[in-house]
This record gives C-alpha cells, sequence and structure tokens, in this order.
C-alpha cells in the first residue's frame, strides 16, 4: 500500500494543480493534497487564506484528503524540519512534486521516496501568473479548471488588494 503527498501553495488552484491530483490519485493507493503555508494569508505570494484554498480544491475534488502543513519560517535552518512535518503529517511514503527544492529536502531529510511530477506548462499555469493577472484587469479563468472558476472568481478582490 503506498499513500502519496502533492504539496503546495496552491494561491490559487490551477490546471496545472487540477491535472496533477486527476493523474496521480489514480495512481496511489491513497493520495492527500498538502496545503503549505496555512498560516499565511494577504499577501502578494499568500493572498487566501487556508479555508479559501482549502474551498477551491473541494469544488474539483470534493472528497480528495487535505492536510495542511505548517511552514517553519527559519529559513534553511527550517526546511529540514518542514520535510520532516511533510511527511508525518500526510503519512505519505511518496511526495509528488515538481519543485526542485521540495525534491532535495525530503531526499535529504525523510525516508519518503520523491517523484517528479510531470509539470503541465508551467510557465502559464502558474499561481503567479494567474495573480498577476488578476491585479491586471487581464483575463485569466482559462488557467483555473471549471470546477472552481467561480470560487476563485470570488476572490478577485482579495487576490487585488493583497498585492
Amino acid at each position: 500500500m503506498t499513500r502519496a503527498a502533492f504539496p503546495g501553495r496552491f494561491q490559487p488552484f490551477h490546471r496545472g494543480h487540477y491535472r496533477t491530483v486527476r493523474t496521480y490519485r489514480q495512481r496511489y493507493t491513497e493520495f492527500v493534497v498538502a496545503i503549505g503555508s496555512p498560516r499565511k494569508s494577504r499577501t502578494d505570494r499568500n493572498p487566501l487564506t487556508a479555508d479559501e484554498r482549502e474551498e477551491q480544491i473541494r469544488a474539483c475534488f470534493p472528497s480528495v484528503e487535505i492536510v495542511r502543513v505548517r511552514d517553519e519560517d527559519r529559513g534553511e535552518e527550517g526546511y529540514p524540519v518542514w520535510a520532516e512535518h511533510l511527511v508525518r503529517e500526510t503519512g505519505a511514503d511518496v511526495i509528488i512534486s515538481g519543485n526542485d527544492l521540495v525534491q532535495r529536502l525530503v531526499r535529504e531529510h525523510t525516508d519518503a521516496d520523491v517523484h517528479q511530477q510531470e509539470m503541465h506548462y508551467p510557465e502559464k499555469f502558474s499561481g503567479t501568473e494567474i495573480r498577476r493577472r488578476i491585479r491586471a484587469d487581464e483575463t485569466w479563468r482559462d488557467l483555473v479548471p471549471d470546477c472552481c472558476e467561480d470560487v476563485v472568481a470570488a476572490y478577485e478582490d482579495v487576490i487585488r488588494e493583497s498585492g
């Protein structure tokens, strides 16, 4: 039996995230989405609360298990602790990530395996790009899955004001 975790900030949840969840939850016995930085919100990089991000994910995947993994906020000194928290809090045997730093930390500081996430047009499907477009009043809806488009739209003002 293998339990996999997909960590991310999901600021906001986009088509790349959607594709990863849809693809990988079928490949593992158990699958969990790990929301990172759950205490950070209303900032440029983290405009949405953990509850708001969970709402977006649940709009697309109502039954997926979601766990919140807190940051250590101690720079590199906190990285090993964060990696240990990620694995412990999710109970994962495998961490799915396309982030080089996450992959390195998990490999160096835990016993979990790392699966290189198949990225889906990362230059286009990116929380940074969606937040930029929302703040610039540019088209963004095609970057988020239909299932959570209305939920993201409900937080447009929050994203604009946090930037």
